[in-house]
């Protein structure tokens, strides 16, 4: 059975050294959503935290850092992923899903090193990013061409409500964005 993983994160910048503030999922298993999530975080001590980041965020820095260790998130997270996902299996991992996934994914890879924890692709395997997938869509004449390729461009597009910026608004509207493009593809 498919188990998808639909995640994103809030970040303090785009470097290694940035830290998850706010990481937020939803958990699917065939056509059935099992699980939804979300996790504010304290910044780890030394990250690199952007100004513009924060501002995007609508956040300041004294809110961020009364966040909650990310310790009890890393433990949470961990939690839910054993649930669902048999790690020391090779074909029993979530689908990554996600608007741009490559940076989540590679943020969610740092966030678990920072926990001690290499061993994050025991819980992961394949990622689906709509962004991939529209230029199919387009040149197959099944979606439009817009202005530009954001979520919020696309979400608007489809009517799909988002609060931008809130990692939990935003993977609940990628993952109605998704569903719109496969129907596109049947």
């Amino acid at each position: 059975m498919t188990k998808i993983l639909y995640l994103d994160t809030e970040t303090t910048g785009i470097t290694d050294n940035s830290a998850i503030v706010q990481i937020s999922g939803i958990i699917r298993i065939g056509k059935e959503i099992k699980e939804e999530f979300n996790f504010y975080i304290k910044p780890h001590k030394g990250a690199d935290i952007a100004d513009e980041a924060l501002a995007i965020q609508k956040r300041t820095l004294e809110e961020i850092n009364a966040f909650p260790d990310g310790k009890i998130a890393y433990a949470e997270l961990i939690k839910i992923f054993d649930k669902y996902i048999d790690k020391f299996d090779k074909n029993d991992k979530f689908i990554l899903a996600g608007y741009n996934v490559e940076f989540d994914a590679r943020m969610l890879n740092n966030f678990f090193k920072l926990n001690k924890n290499k061993y994050m692709y025991g819980y992961i395997g394949q990622k689906l990013d709509p962004l991939y997938l529209i230029p199919w869509l387009q040149i197959s004449k099944k979606i439009p061409v817009l202005e530009n390729n954001k979520l919020g461009t696309w979400c608007n597009h489809f009517n799909i409500e988002l609060e931008a910026h809130d990692s939990l608004e935003d993977i609940r509207a990628t993952a109605k964005l998704i569903n719109h493009f496969f129907r596109f593809l049947k």
